[in-house]
């Protein structure tokens, strides 16, 4: 009956003849006063043909056909805010917890609320639903999803509320967590996400959850959280292409030192092809990442006498990548087999940086196969500046690559002065060093020095948030209070105003 009642509206619809449909229809309930199908048609075909006074005659005429029933209040509200009617929704709704009780509509209340921008109590509405119908965590994130940035934290809330009177530690329920998870890698918080869904357990049935999380991650290449999501898939159900993911993962995310170990691991159970082809190639890039060039020449040399010449050529080169790293400039021409590195882009790229060539510094990491912090830095400092060389921000690339930290944040102080353009990022990478090393004298007289002779720099707002970090740290609650108020007030179109509310209000609660 159902079926044959869809398959009616559909043709009738499709030829534009809705008024014969509800003659139908009418005929229909006169012998099924209480057919769901038929009063959803009913319903349906009245309000595309716009007859308001009809439409809402057929639903008081369905409440009374089927007294106590859910199901008049749940379809009209439904087709209500599918066509953004959701004032009259909103009334439907209301009539029917009147009648029957708010317990019965938790999932189209939810929906109401969405509707209306009630976005707080929509999750909550949402995570009341799926305590009873866990399935529905798909439908909330859809629901949730657009949740604009303003409203996002009043959703957090609400998704990660327990109940009154838990025991401390308690963890909302699974699908809660699943749902706030998924929101947060769709709003760009992937680390965030990961700390969600990472407390999810097999028994939450997160392995699938999991998977799809790990996937997103690459594709945005969040690599750590995806390292450590594909690292919880290998431990739940063992998978040597799983291990070989969130090793590579951990290589491209910059933490190279943890592939090490998960690639030992692969190594037990895999056969000598996958190890000559995938983990053998992982571990030099891992090494060669961490500078450590020389044990990965001597694991290439005994290891790698079976590979084809291309891969060869790549060993080579990544070894010279790995002696550009710990800054031997020689012995990374050595590694190519030749006096110059004009062999290969990306070691000329960082050997000209070294001596203070932009030209071909730009030329050569413009397509780096590793997007390394480093990287990172390096194509940051050089797309700032327009000038073709500087000597003193070369210096200290060529000493942080060395390991003298120090000696790099000095030079970057000294370049910042060399290169007025540039200066206010070379200041920041000077403060960064100094805020790693704990020394905050140092952090924060090159912060203040940005905020106060930079102020329309994209760097001033983000040396205003770690002062105030930094400051807090240190228990002065009153500057860092100032400090946070100065980035929301100064720079109000800033990324980091959202988080700066957070660390202001966290202040000022005390929590910490």
């Amino acid at each position: 009956m159902a079926q044959g009642a869809f398959g009616l509206e559909r043709a009738y619809s499709q030829m534009g003849m809705e008024d014969t449909l509800r003659v139908l229809v009418d005929s229909l309930l006169g012998t099924q006063p209480g057919n769901r199908v038929l009063r959803g048609i009913q319903l349906r075909t009245l309000r595309s043909l716009g007859r308001t006074r009809e439409e809402a005659a057929a639903f008081d005429a369905w409440i009374a056909a089927a007294p106590g029933d859910f199901a008049p209040y749940k379809e009209y509200a439904g087709q209500l805010l599918s066509d953004s009617r959701a004032a009259l929704a909103d009334s439907v709704l209301r009539r029917g917890v009147a009648a029957l009780g708010a317990a019965g509509f938790t999932l189209e209340l939810a929906q109401l609320e969405v509707s209306l921008g009630n976005w707080g109590r929509g999750a909550a509405l949402w995570r009341e639903a799926m305590k009873v119908e866990q399935y529905l965590d798909q439908a909330a994130v859809f629901s949730l999803g657009p949740t604009p940035a303003s409203s996002r934290d009043s959703v957090r809330a609400e998704l990660a509320r327990v109940p009154a009177g838990s025991k401390a530690g308690t963890l909302p329920g699974a699908s809660a967590r699943k749902v706030h998870g998924t929101l947060e890698m769709q709003w760009g918080n992937a680390r965030e996400a990961w700390r969600i869904l990472g407390s999810l357990t097999v028994a939450d049935s997160a392995f699938d959850h999991w998977s799809d999380f790990a996937s997103e991650a690459e594709r945005q290449s969040a690599w750590i959280p995806a390292r450590d999501a594909l690292l919880r898939m290998h431990a739940a159900r063992p998978a040597l292409g799983v291990q070989l993911r969130a090793a590579s993962a951990a290589v491209s995310g910059g933490e190279p030192a943890t592939a090490l170990p998960i690639l030992a691991a692969a190594r037990s159970s895999a056969g000598v092809t996958v190890v000559r082809t995938q983990i053998l190639p992982l571990e030099v890039r891992a090494l060669t990442n961490l500078g450590r060039a020389a044990d990965a020449e001597a694991l290439v040399a005994r290891e790698g006498t079976g590979v084809d010449a291309s891969t060869q050529r790549g060993f080579a080169r990544q070894i010279a990548w790995g002696w550009v790293r710990a800054g031997e400039v020689d012995k990374a021409r050595r590694a190519l087999g030749g006096a110059t590195a004009d062999d290969d882009e990306e070691v000329s790229g960082w050997i000209a940086l070294f001596e203070g060539d932009f030209v071909k510094a730009r030329a050569g990491l413009r397509r780096p196969i590793d997007a390394t912090p480093d990287v990172v830095t390096a194509m940051a400092m050089l797309g700032r500046t327009r000038a073709d060389s500087g000597r003193s921000a070369g210096a200290a690339f060529h000493l942080l690559a060395r390991g003298d930290s120090a000696g790099a944040a000095r030079r970057f102080e000294q370049a910042a002065d060399e290169l007025n353009d540039a200066a206010p990022l070379l200041l920041a990478f000077g403060a960064r060093i100094w805020s790693q090393k704990k020394n905050d004298a140092q952090a924060v007289a090159l912060w203040s020095r940005i905020v106060e002779r930079f102020p329309l720099a994209p760097e001033a707002a983000e040396s205003d948030l770690e002062w105030a970090r930094t400051l807090r740290r240190k228990g002065d609650r009153s500057g860092a209070t100032e400090r946070l108020e100065h980035l929301i007030l100064s720079y109000p179109n800033s990324a980091l105003v959202p988080q700066a509310r957070r660390e202001l209000e966290a202040l000022r609660s005390g929590v910490a």
